[in-house]
């Protein structure tokens, strides 16, 4: 196993299950690296501040570890990050509506923060929760994989599925066939479904996101 993989527990079910444990370091470490930037960029999104965000992520944190105490995961009543995401939408509820109540804040929280009963809803808040939880897989598959890869495949990969070039451009700058750039951004897509797939059976037993015929939803991020 690889130093990057060995962070990983080998089975999320088994690492949820330790999470009521608040000594377990590595299961709480796993979780704050996956699930951190999550939470903080779904504050920023609702309307937090930078620093509000960083806030956020505490107080999010800390509650989750008081609600471990109890929780019992069950793949068959949903998932656990749809749990998560209801955790988070619900402090940032009741946040706006603790500063939304205080007369001496001006220009700062108040009904400015974030998720207030007047938001448009329409945006669908939880597909930008799902968006950003993928592109947290995503960030820790990427260098995963690296090193399964020559130079010039992992060049070609990164210029046309990362960065959007236009393969004709690529095939061009890499003295290579148009055929062959192809190819090659198909093998390494083709893995990094696989990789992303196992990533998400660690946190979410017995569910899936991607479609195998799918590019990952965070692939131009």
């Amino acid at each position: 196993m690889s130093n990057s993989d060995s962070r990983f527990p080998r089975t999320r079910l088994t690492l949820i299950q330790r999470l009521p444990d608040s000594s377990d370091r590595e299961a709480w470490e796993s979780f704050v690296d996956l699930y951190g930037p999550v939470i903080y960029a779904f504050a920023l999104h609702r309307g937090c501040a930078s620093s509000d965000a960083a806030d956020v992520v505490q107080e999010v944190l800390c509650k989750v570890t008081r609600r471990m105490k109890s929780f019992e995961f069950d793949p068959a009543k949903g998932r656990f990050r749809s749990w998560l995401y209801t955790v988070v939408k619900t402090h940032l509820i009741d946040r706006s509506r603790r500063e939304s109540r205080r007369p001496t804040l001006i220009g700062g929280a108040g009904a400015d923060l974030i998720l207030n009963e007047h938001q448009d809803e329409s945006e669908n808040p939880e597909s930008f929760w799902e968006i950003e939880y993928q592109r947290q897989l995503l960030h820790r598959a990427l260098p995963m994989m690296r090193s399964q890869f020559s130079e010039t495949t992992w060049k070609v990969f990164t210029r046309t599925a990362l960065e959007e070039a236009d393969p004709q451009e690529v095939a061009e700058e890499l003295g290579l066939s148009l055929g062959s750039v192809y190819v090659a951004k198909s093998r390494v897509l083709a893995r990094l479904r696989e990789r992303i797939q196992s990533l998400e059976q660690e946190w979410e037993p017995g569910n899936q996101s991607h479609r195998p015929d799918s590019e990952p939803s965070s692939m131009a991020s």
